[in-house]
């Protein structure tokens, strides 16, 4: 039931094709994947703040910002968290772009109310590292 829910809420309501989320098993969580978040962000004119750098060190960038939308209400929901990588979590030449693309999907993803249910592609390999981790505890 719940994942049909997640499932219409993302078909539905933001008009995404179905490979742009998929239900991750492992972790039993929904993925969305960037360009999902991208078009949300735009049907729901989020605004984001200027990325501020919180660590800026070789193999470790975080940033903090904030993102702002209307609820259906009308009223100001603001929200803000941070997007992080390191070498233990970033695997790809370019972790700039990884950790804005992480701060903007969270961003949206806790103003819409899933985070937490849903994640972004861009931490996936997170999920399968801590199921990983809990396999070698066993």
């Amino acid at each position: 039931m719940k994942e049909q829910a997640i499932e219409k809420i993302l078909a539905e309501k933001y008009n995404l094709k179905k490979d742009c989320f998929w239900f991750h098993e492992p972790s039993q969580k929904w993925i969305i994947t960037h360009v999902g978040c991208t078009i949300i962000a735009e049907k729901e004119n989020i605004e984001f703040s200027r990325p501020e750098y919180v660590k800026n060190e070789p193999g470790e960038i975080v940033m903090y910002g904030t993102g702002t939308m209307q609820d259906k209400e009308g009223n100001e929901k603001s929200v803000w968290t941070h997007g992080e990588v390191n070498r233990k979590n970033c695997f790809i030449s370019y972790p700039y772009a990884i950790a804005e693309k992480r701060l903007k999907d969270r961003l949206t993803l806790m103003l819409i109310s899933i985070y937490g249910e849903v994640y972004s592609e861009i931490e996936k390999d997170e999920f399968e590292q801590q199921q990983e981790h809990l396999r070698n505890m066993e």
